[in-house]
């Protein structure tokens, strides 16, 4: 009961223009954040996807990195990352500099 209350309760806010601060907050959040994922060439075991994800948290502007060894020389890296901070560019660079030619 509680919960269909408090459902309402938003969409009444909601329809009337308003927004709840946190909402309002989550919206900013994801606007000032992407993702991709990059193909990741020259993997050749499983402690290659901790080179690539150190080579990406030294990228300013990058929140998130998980990267995988798909095996036959083949990963990929997924990045989430503020686009007013750094570019895709910026992302397959450093990764390519790291030694792993990539893109997307």
């Amino acid at each position: 009961m509680f919960h269909s209350l408090s459902f309402a309760f938003f969409v009444t806010l909601s329809t009337l223009g308003l927004v709840l601060p946190g909402a309002v907050y989550a919206q900013e959040q994801q606007a000032s954040q992407q993702t991709v994922t990059l193909q990741v060439e020259n993997m050749t075991c499983g402690s290659c996807p901790f080179t690539v994800k150190t080579a990406l948290k030294q990228v300013d502007g990058v929140k998130q990195v998980s990267a995988k060894y798909e095996g036959r020389g083949e990963g990929w890296a997924k990045i989430s990352f503020d686009p007013g901070k750094t570019n895709v560019e910026s992302l397959i660079e450093a990764v390519t500099n790291a030694g792993y030619p990539s893109h997307l």
